[in-house]
C-alpha cells in the first residue's frame, strides 16, 4: 500500500512539474513578460516590464535560479512599500532603482541586498547592471510599479530596455 502511495505522489509531482514548464512556456510567449531580451557573454537580460505589481515580480524572480541584478521602478503612486518585504532577497545580487520614490524602495532592501543603486534612467540602470554582472547572472527588468514618470506605457519602457541591453558593451 505504501509503495502505491509513493508511486501516486511521484506521478502527481511529475504532472505538476510538467504543468509548471508549460505555464512558463506560455508566459515566454507574452511580449514584455519574462521575455528574453538578449544574452551577451553568458549574461541573460530578461524583460519583464509588464510586471507592474509585487506578485508578478515575485513570480518572475522565483522562476530564475541564477543570481540576478533586479532593475526596479519606484513610483509616487505606490503607497504600501511594506509589501516589498515579501520579496525573497537571497537571489538578488543587486537592486538598481529608478523612479521618484527611490529612497523608500531602497529602505526596504537595506541590509538584505549587498548592492543597491539609484539611477535616473533605464540606460543608466542597464549600464550599472553590466558593470557588476558575471557570466551566468541575469538582469531582470521587472518594474514592480507603474512608473509613469519614466515612460507613458510599459511597452515604451520595454522597448528601451531591449535597446539598452543590446547596445550596452560588456
Amino acid at each position: 500500500m505504501q509503495a502505491n502511495i509513493q508511486n501516486i505522489q511521484k506521478v502527481r509531482e511529475g504532472q505538476l512539474v510538467k504543468a509548471c514548464k508549460e505555464n512558463l512556456q506560455r508566459m515566454a510567449d507574452i511580449e514584455y513578460r519574462l521575455e528574453f531580451a538578449d544574452e551577451v557573454s553568458g549574461l541573460k537580460c530578461i524583460n519583464d516590464v509588464k510586471s507592474t505589481d509585487i506578485n508578478s515580480t515575485w513570480y518572475s524572480m522565483d522562476c530564475s535560479e541564477a543570481p540576478m541584478i533586479w532593475i526596479a521602478s519606484s513610483s509616487q503612486y505606490e503607497d504600501d512599500y511594506e509589501l516589498f518585504d515579501e520579496i525573497n532577497a537571497r537571489k538578488l545580487k543587486a537592486v538598481i532603482i529608478m523612479g521618484c520614490a527611490k529612497d523608500e524602495l531602497e529602505e526596504r532592501f537595506r541590509g538584505k541586498v549587498e548592492l543597491i543603486g539609484k539611477v535616473n534612467t533605464l540606460n543608466e540602470a542597464v549600464s550599472h547592471a553590466m558593470l557588476i554582472t558575471n557570466e551566468g547572472d541575469s538582469v531582470l527588468f521587472s518594474s514592480v510599479c507603474s512608473d509613469y514618470d519614466s515612460s507613458r506605457h510599459y511597452s515604451e519602457a520595454g522597448q528601451q530596455f531591449r535597446k539598452a541591453a543590446r547596445e550596452e558593451p560588456l
